[in-house]
């Protein structure tokens, strides 16, 4: 109630978790079409917000022209960070990139950048990884409680905070003068509806 009333504050959220999450692409946008007119993405640039993308990836050689990490450590709700550095957040070359041990879940953010290379080849990729690592601490009484064993996926698994998701648009604002970015992409959530409609 206080925080409501504090001068400022227009609204007060939770910060829910959000799986990876992509039920179908290139048929929705009909990018087939697009592309048969000669749009390729040329001179626009789409952020990819995500699990993180694997700029080695040869798909994706060249493409991506920026990066950053937005990722939470809570030991209340068994999240480690997934930055490269270690910390909540992290900016530049390699700050997307996956964890060097697998979580499953983590190739989906490099799918999807997969898939704007396909869409818009001509397009450059501006890669924000805003998942954190969730594990099930085995024999744990709170284990029931947390997004890998609710979600029915092996622990170690992702999910990612509404936080992370806001520091990862505001860094796409930030950009907004450095690139021309014509779209950004969050492929999370899920189990919300049936259907895209």
């Amino acid at each position: 109630l206080a925080l409501y009333q504090t001068e400022g504050v227009t609204a007060v959220i939770e910060d829910a978790v959000s799986a990876p999450h992509t039920a179908s692409s290139s048929l929705i946008i009909r990018s087939d079409s697009a592309n048969n007119l000669g749009y390729r993405g040329q001179g626009q640039t789409v952020a990819v917000l995500d699990t993180g993308v694997n700029r080695t990836h040869p798909d994706l050689n060249g493409k991506i022209v920026s990066e950053a990490c937005y990722s939470t450590t809570d030991p209340g709700s068994l999240s480690t960070t997934l930055c490269p550095n270690g910390s909540s957040s992290q900016t530049g070359t390699g700050a997307a990139n996956p964890p060097a041990n697998f979580v499953a879940g983590y190739d989906h953010g490099t799918h999807v950048a997969g898939i704007v290379a396909g869409v818009a080849p001509q397009a450059n990729i501006i890669a924000i990884q805003v998942f954190s690592r969730y594990s099930d601490v085995a024999g744990s009484p709170f284990s029931f409680q947390t997004p890998c064993a609710n979600s029915g996926r092996p622990s170690p698994c992702t999910f990612s905070y509404a936080s992370d998701q806001i520091l990862g648009l505001q860094r796409v604002y930030a950009l907004r003068n450095s690139y021309n970015i014509a779209a950004v992409n969050m492929s999370l959530g899920g189990g919300a509806y049936s259907s895209n409609c």
